[in-house]
């Protein structure tokens, strides 16, 4: 109040000299989105804690969600429990279960357990170590995850889109661009792959790289390159650093990428194409 207000400078100084400045709780550094750590068990990677405040309710909640990575899209199951929290524990107030269908009909389950959990948060606020006695497991290792570098694409962008098909004499090139999500909880990534024909003969040339992916924008974070050859015939596939707007129809079914500094591509989702 008093940088905006310099009329009441002097007010505030005095009251400063009054009153202790208040002090951060521990339970405020709880919330937050957290991933497992350290990365590397195929069993904990996909799931994330997320401790919130529920406005419509005015109830602490924890969401604990698995991230189940397909071929072609994403599914993600969250089980949602309300909580109380104190300075060192988290009460679960109730068990909570949710399940979603996958591909080629797998399911993808989330759930939360009822119960007591004891806590502790590192001095830089950025680790999490939960114990639950009796639990499995007993006691879980987090890091916070910073919400706008995660790995977690937004739904409609995960998959694999289609450009138009490209012919250059008397050789078809079909390009695909697959977003996908890796280990690294702070970034997605990109394949791009061309298939060449000419003839009967046929060349696929891939590469990929690191992404952010933002509510209108991805950016390209590596550059990359890959060539395949058969004699004279060649296929290439090339991807420059960069940053670019993106518009989804509604539908789901095309979307519009855009460069700063060149022409907008349509492309089309692939229904039933995977990264290879």
């Amino acid at each position: 109040m008093c940088a905006v207000a310099t009329s009441l400078a002097g007010f505030c100084i005095a009251q400063a000299s009054q009153t202790a400045q208040p002090t951060t709780a521990t339970s405020d550094y709880l919330y937050g989105t957290w991933y497992s750590y350290p990365l590397g068990n195929p069993d904990t990677d996909p799931i994330r804690h997320e401790f919130r405040h529920n406005q419509a309710t005015n109830k602490d909640e924890v969401v604990v969600m698995r991230i189940c990575q397909g071929d072609y899209r994403a599914v993600i199951a969250r089980a949602t429990s309300p909580i109380e929290v104190t300075q060192s524990t988290i009460r679960v107030l109730k068990s909570a279960s949710d399940t979603q269908k996958g591909e080629l009909n797998s399911e993808c389950k989330a759930s939360v357990e009822a119960g007591l959990w004891s806590y502790t948060v590192s001095n830089d606020h950025n680790h999490l170590t939960i114990t639950n006695p009796g639990g499995t497991p007993d006691i879980m290792e987090l890091a916070r995850q910073d919400a706008a570098a995660s790995s977690v694409l937004p739904s409609n962008v995960y998959g694999t889109w289609s450009l138009p098909i490209q012919l250059d004499r008397e050789t078809q090139v079909k390009i695909r661009l697959v977003f996908y999500s890796g280990a690294d909880p702070t970034k997605g990534k990109v394949r791009q792959i061309a298939t060449c024909t000419k003839g009967n003969d046929t060349l696929v040339s891939q590469a990929e790289s690191a992404i952010l992916v933002s509510a209108d924008h991805i950016q390209i974070l590596n550059s990359a390159s890959h060539v395949q050859k058969a004699g004279p015939f060649t296929c290439k596939v090339n991807i420059t650093p960069g940053t670019l707007r993106y518009v989804i129809a509604p539908g789901g079914s095309t979307m519009t990428l855009t460069a700063a500094d060149g022409p907008s591509l349509k492309l089309t989702r692939a229904p039933d194409a995977s990264l290879n």
